[in-house]
């Protein structure tokens, strides 16, 4: 994605920021097979008019212009002109992309069909200026027979790119006095696009060479903040990382949702039932290391993160996905985490005989409850402590393979553990990185 900045910015904010908004009409500039046609312009425009960003104009036949690459802008001119249009959006459909690789799979060749559809947009001023350009990408994958619908991935892809499009090339900046409180109040509103749940990435302004060291307290300002409440001009905001100084300026500027990157120990109880000949059942301590990311606003929360580790003689990896809220306890410093989710474990185990090829293995499954306690000692680096409840299925079932191939349930004899189980309970603890 390319972009002029100062246009764009002078641009949208003048638009946004006066009683109009700015009108905004989409054209296709492609004439083949596969040219954006009045459904796939259509659904464009329902996504752009989502926004509340602009007043959407609809050209009807005048959205198809007929003319060759050095008479664009001229035509565009005109339009606007003649419709008091502010901005174009010019789609391009290329060519769908197609390829087929071979692979074996359960000693067969199996053949994968790969489709991909890109649409390309132009964004330009009334006046002809280039604003920006983006590319959105549609793939898909099946194994033949596969007969892709190229169509309805072009409307796929269209839409996908009027989504990144608001987010990318017209994001919405404002720049306000701060307030030193970790809620405060922004001034834009719901008339500006503003919506409850936008993320603004907030820095410090100013408007020359400080004068004295309060002004230049005022260059600490940074951080991310996210609207809680939208009335029509204005919106109250929370901080969620950084540090707002107050009685400094500061711009803020829209950008995509934060996430959590986070590497932590996690330890629970495991219960175990021995092979023959072993030691009676026990419950042993499994340590195991566990990374993982997640969306970071205040309220919702989703994520999951990959587990790998064990007992003496067994090992695991586990994948498991989090759905849960975020409660801001102090902002932006310190929050509690609630979350619930599913796991999926792979164990993998020693065998007690040379007879066999390989190591025993099994799968199980568990539910997963999770109350964590984060705080960030910097902008974007914080800890993060929790325990967490486990009900898990399980582990009683396990596969060997000989060195004959063939593949079989394991004797008990032949095993450190004839059954595994998770939890009850487990506490973890680690390093969380925000990145915004």
């Amino acid at each position: 994605m390319r972009f002029n900045r100062f246009a764009m910015i002078t641009f949208f904010i003048t638009g946004t920021l006066s009683a109009a908004l700015p009108r905004l009409a989409v054209v296709s500039i492609d004439f083949d097979e596969f040219a954006p046609d009045s459904v796939i312009i259509g659904e464009v425009i329902d996504k752009l008019a989502e926004s509340g960003r602009f007043q959407v104009v609809e050209l009807g036949d005048d959205s198809f212009l007929d003319t060759p690459p050095d008479s664009l802008l001229n035509s565009l001119r005109i339009l606007a002109s003649e419709r008091g249009i502010d901005v174009f959006l010019a789609m391009e459909i290329l060519y769908p992309e197609e390829n087929d690789r071979t692979v074996f799979r359960n000693d067969s060749l199996v053949t994968y069909r790969t489709v991909s559809v890109d649409v390309l947009g132009r964004f330009y001023s009334g006046a002809g200026t280039l604003i920006g350009t983006i590319r959105n990408t549609v793939t898909r994958e099946e194994i033949l027979p596969y007969s892709p619908d190229r169509y309805r991935l072009a409307i796929l892809s269209a839409r996908e790119l009027a989504t990144r499009a608001i987010m990318e090339i017209f994001p919405i900046e404002v720049t306000f006095t701060a307030s030193g409180s970790e809620v405060f109040t922004v001034p834009l509103g719901r008339d500006q696009g503003i919506s409850k749940g936008t993320v603004m990435a907030v820095v410090a302004s100013s408007m020359g060479i400080p004068g004295s060291i309060s002004e230049y307290q005022h260059l600490r300002s940074r951080g991310l903040l996210q609207i809680m409440d939208v009335r029509s001009s204005q919106s109250t905001a929370r901080l969620i990382s950084g540090l707002l100084i107050d009685g400094g300026t500061v711009t803020a500027i829209e950008q995509s949702a934060p996430a959590i990157l986070f590497l932590e120990y996690c330890g629970f109880m495991m219960s175990s039932e021995p092979g023959a000949g072993l030691e009676d059942d026990s419950a042993e301590w499994s340590n195991n290391v566990r990374l993982g990311i997640e969306t970071a606003k205040w309220g919702l929360s989703f994520g999951g993160g990959v587990t790998a580790g064990g007992l003496e003689h067994s090992s695991l990896i586990g994948i498991d996905l989090q759905l849960g809220t975020r409660i801001p306890v102090s902002s932006p410093s310190l929050g509690l985490r609630l979350a619930a989710g599913g796991e999926l474990a792979f164990h993998m185990q020693d065998v007690r005989s040379d007879l066999l090829a390989s190591r025993a293995t099994a799968v199980s499954m568990a539910a997963v409850a999770d109350a964590t306690m984060e705080y960030l000692f910097s902008g974007h680096l914080g800890f993060q402590i929790g325990v967490s409840g486990v009900l898990s299925t399980a582990t009683d079932s396990w596969t060997v393979q000989e060195y004959s191939g063939n593949v079989r349930d394991a004797e008990p004899d032949e095993l450190y553990y004839t059954e595994l189980k998770q939890g009850p309970l487990g506490i973890h603890a680690g390093l969380m990185y925000f990145i915004f």
